[in-house]
């Protein structure tokens, strides 16, 4: 799976998939892939990946001289599965990913 944030400068970001939790203080944009391994009832149940994005002063033209979050994508396989943030949104991206039968 892939975090992403577009945008530019930097931000502090944390997120959380599955197992794996950090927050880091990164340039944008900004990509990181996570491999996320089930085990025991886990595929049911599902397994939150989530990414937070931290306030960006300036992060486009409709936010310059603003503090704005940056928008934040979460893919699995490639498939983009949550966007949020942007903007004066303080929501970030979150999904549950599951094994269906």
């Amino acid at each position: 799976m892939t975090f992403e944030l577009k945008g530019t400068g930097s931000s502090q970001v944390t997120y959380v998939a599955w197992d794996r939790n950090a927050t880091e203080q990164v340039s944008l944009p900004w990509t990181k892939t996570v491999d996320v391994t089930f085990r025991g009832a886990e595929p049911r149940q599902g397994v939150l990946l989530a990414l937070v994005p931290g306030s960006v002063y300036g992060t486009g033209p409709e936010h310059d001289d603003k503090f704005a979050t940056p928008p934040c994508v979460i893919k699995v396989d490639g498939k983009q599965v949550a966007a949020g943030g942007g903007g004066s949104s303080v929501r970030g991206c979150e999904y549950t990913l599951k094994v269906t039968p």
